[in-house]
């Protein structure tokens, strides 16, 4: 009987470190797709504010998309697909903070797959997890 709490107790401690780690979840629509996407909030320290306004982007276009080329190369992963689309979306309960959202087709067939990227001022690379349609 105390090996099944012993394994509970275990099974709950080993869930993984990241999840303890307080985050800011980005939940968004991009075109005909529902996006998630968990943000670090050690990842928002000295982040570039931006006054849309006022000035240019703290991150380029170019540059954010070289930041997904450059994480898909750390990851094993060849760099393929076509861009489809970029949006710039201010972040959730953060005044002037803002991200990108980039949409690459990397398979251009009849029926085409996505991946979405959230690239943040600072150039860091999430991908996001793009929400199944539920079936009734």
């Amino acid at each position: 009987m105390n090996h099944r709490w012993l394994l509970l107790l275990l099974t709950i401690v080993s869930i993984n470190a990241q999840s303890f780690q307080p985050s800011l979840e980005i939940v968004e629509q991009f075109d005909d797709v529902r996006l998630i996407a968990f943000i670090n909030e050690a990842d928002l320290e000295n982040y570039p504010l931006w006054h849309p306004l006022t000035e240019a982007p703290p991150l380029s276009i170019r540059n954010a998309i070289q930041a997904i080329n450059q994480y898909k190369a750390n990851n094993g992963k060849l760099i393929t697909g076509i861009v489809k689309e970029i949006e710039l979306r201010e972040m959730p309960h953060h005044s002037n903070y803002w991200h990108y959202l980039i949409k690459i087709n990397i398979d251009p067939g009849k029926k085409p797959k996505y991946q979405v990227y959230v690239v943040l001022m600072n150039g860091k690379v999430i991908p996001a997890l793009i929400e199944t349609e539920s079936y009734k």
